[in-house]
């Protein structure tokens, strides 16, 4: 992955200044680019570049040497443009001007667009530096790199900003010695990352995947305890919660009955561990928003593994994940009737196969099957069918709806090849009915 500096350099006779980066300064530079440049690419390799995007005017002005004039006398400063000052960094890095229109009109904005990332090559990792784009360039930027991050699979790793007005008026500024024109730089990064956090939760509440979540969560964790050598609680915490989070999608995403009840409480756990922990990276006051959403949607699970199965269910149908619905949907019932007879869901001993003859009994009762006809299992463990079968005498709409659950089930699981295969649309207009039945039926 090759690092790639950006910038937009504008048309203003810029002045000395001390740019100041927490405890870093550049001293006595006219342009912000080169103290960004400084701060982040001295250590870049031949592969890594620096560009500067400029209009045919400052690249006149600022890009070459000796571009502005004296307002009062006319004369040309001597001063060296921005192409010298980076000529003058000690790096290994290659460095490209790019020319770009003012962007006065939709189809220059879209040239600049094309111009932008064209520039970006596969895998980049981008510093971003903002300060002197103008009119809508910011706004486009910010398009284009998240657009590159999809179609180049580039990573913002900077934005930066430096905040000359916070010194001033511009005229007040060029009156203060040099030693006072401290200007702070500003890094928006979180900004960007607050953006794929806000992405990662849609799509984990849209289609309840998880992975965007947890890859953010364990890159921010690493990057922030590396900083703090191991010290930010709320990374640990938020990893945490990531781990959970993944996990609990992967159950539900493979169907895991048997993990789902735990699975959940433990990431409503994590979620109330994030909600409570201090707030020392300002990224975490806007994230604990998105992960609010994220708690709605775990909010249902109580950790009654039989509720739970329902809400799996219901999980999924929301989240579009059918097959899935449908499966656990009709294991939840097996669970819940081997429950009621007082036999345990999670007994799977040869000897007491207690969810094989909760099934056998459902084609027995709906059948009017005779003893003789019965299977070894359900012969063998006559008294066992006994209870099912007086269960199913109260409970006639589920069995019923079990039993139509395994054709569609069936249907899905074979891939539709069959002589009486159903429609995609058929899968997804019958399951909220389904489901509606079993949640009136069943009260825990």
């Amino acid at each position: 992955m090759a690092k790639l500096y950006l910038s937009f350099l504008g048309t203003n006779d810029y002045i000395p200044c001390i740019y100041k980066h927490h405890d870093i300064k550049t001293e006595n530079v006219r342009f912000v680019q080169e103290a960004t440049i400084r701060l982040n690419c001295t250590d870049w390799s031949e592969n890594d570049r620096v560009i500067i995007f400029t209009t045919p005017l400052s690249y006149n002005l600022n890009w070459k040497d000796n571009g502005q004039t004296d307002k009062k006398s006319g004369k040309k400063i001597l001063q060296p443009g921005l192409e010298t000052c980076i000529k003058n960094i000690k790096a290994d890095f290659s460095y490209q001007q790019i020319m770009i229109p003012n962007g006065t009109n939709e189809k220059e904005i879209w040239e600049i667009f094309l111009k932008l990332f064209d520039s970006i090559h596969e895998e980049d990792e981008i510093i971003f530096d903002i300060t002197h784009a103008f009119r809508s360039i910011p706004l486009l930027a910010i398009v284009v790199l998240n657009y590159a991050k999809i179609m180049k699979n580039a990573a913002l790793s900077g934005i930066y900003y430096g905040a000359l007005e916070s010194l001033g008026n511009i005229n007040d500024v060029k009156k203060m010695p040099l030693e006072k024109r401290v200007v702070p730089v500003l890094d928006l990064t979180a900004f960007d990352q607050l953006m794929e956090w806000s992405l990662a939760a849609d799509r984990f509440i849209g289609a309840g995947d998880a992975s965007h979540v947890s890859a953010l969560a364990e890159h921010s964790a690493r990057t922030r305890l590396s900083r703090t050598k191991g010290r930010d609680r709320s990374q640990h915490t938020i990893r945490k919660m990531a781990e959970n989070l993944e996990k609990f999608t992967k159950s539900l995403a493979t169907c895991r009955g048997r993990d789902m009840a735990d699975v959940a409480l433990r990431l409503k756990q994590s979620l109330e561990d994030c909600r409570a922990v201090k707030l020392d990276n300002p990224l975490n006051i806007p994230l604990k928003s998105i992960l609010g959403k994220i708690e709605d949607q775990i909010e249902p699970f109580s950790g009654h593994f039989i509720m739970d199965g329902i809400k799996a269910s219901r999980w999924c149908l929301e989240h579009n994940l059918i097959q899935q619905s449908y499966t656990i949907l009709q294991e939840t019932l097996i669970t819940y009737f081997v429950f009621s007879i007082g036999k345990n869901p999670e007994d799977y001993s040869s000897k007491n196969r207690y969810r094989t003859l909760a099934n056998q009994a459902v084609s027995i009762f709906l059948n009017k099957l005779s003893v003789e006809k019965w299977k070894k299992d359900a012969f063998e463990n006559q008294p066992v069918i006994e209870k099912f079968i007086n269960f199913y005498k109260t409970k006639k709409i589920l069995v019923k709806l079990y039993h139509n659950l395994t054709g569609f089930r069936n249907d899905l699981n074979h891939a539709g090849y069959s002589d009486s295969a159903r429609s995609a649309e058929k899968f997804r207009k019958e399951l909220p009915g389904f489901l509606k039945t079993v949640e009136t039926e069943i009260k825990l």
